[in-house]
């Protein structure tokens, strides 16, 4: 005969179940470097753009300092004689003769001021050169020169026979300045004409 504890039920253990998390899907396709080469591109490309929309500002003569040598005094003296000479000899007039001189005496005056810093400006607006302001639509083109060591942008008009605008500055700046026109105006390469070139020959 059995005893009570053959009549007991066997005991039962509770089945512990396990679930493991789902793992991330890995099949997501990763940016290549390529990819990720173009997000940044677009980014410095981004700032960049907000950069030429600030303005810039800056300091430079309002002109270049003609630098003439002992050689250039004598022989403009000489034309001034042969001038003076010609206005009384030929064309009778003693009046003109005696305004040469004088007329030489003021353009040495100007031209040998040394030439006053003044303030200039870059903005979306337009180009500054001390308090007067001139539209960009007012240009067609830029371009840059260099002369006894000055730099210098030449922004040439739209109306053929209209001066174009000249914006000195220093080395430091010219990066900037360059990228600011060129966000807005087309660049060429600037060649002086037979005035310009005859002006420069005699440093006048």
């Amino acid at each position: 005969m059995g005893t009570s504890q053959d009549n007991q039920p066997p005991e039962t253990k509770e089945s512990a179940v396990f679930y493991e998390k789902p793992k991330a899907d890995s099949s997501e396709p990763k940016k290549s470097d390529t990819d990720a080469n173009a997000d940044i591109a677009d980014i410095n490309k981004t700032e960049d753009d907000l950069s030429l929309k600030e303005p810039i500002a800056w300091t430079a003569p309002e002109g270049v300092k003609v630098h003439r040598e002992l050689w250039w005094y004598i022989a403009f003296g000489v034309v001034l004689i042969g001038l003076m000479a010609l206005a009384i000899l030929v064309f009778k007039s003693p009046t003109f003769a005696i305004l040469l001189p004088i007329m030489t005496v003021a353009l040495f005056l100007l031209s040998e001021k040394t030439p006053q810093n003044i303030n200039y400006a870059i903005s979306p607006k337009g180009v500054y050169v001390g308090d007067k302001l001139y539209d960009f639509s007012e240009f067609r083109a830029f371009g840059i020169t260099r002369e006894n060591n000055q730099h210098s942008a030449i922004l040439l008009p739209v109306k053929r026979f209209s001066p174009g605008l000249t914006l000195y500055f220093s080395e430091k700046e010219g990066e900037k300045i360059v990228d600011m026109l060129g966000a807005r105006l087309p660049m060429q390469e600037i060649k002086p004409d037979a005035l310009e070139k005859l002006i420069r020959m005699i440093k006048l």
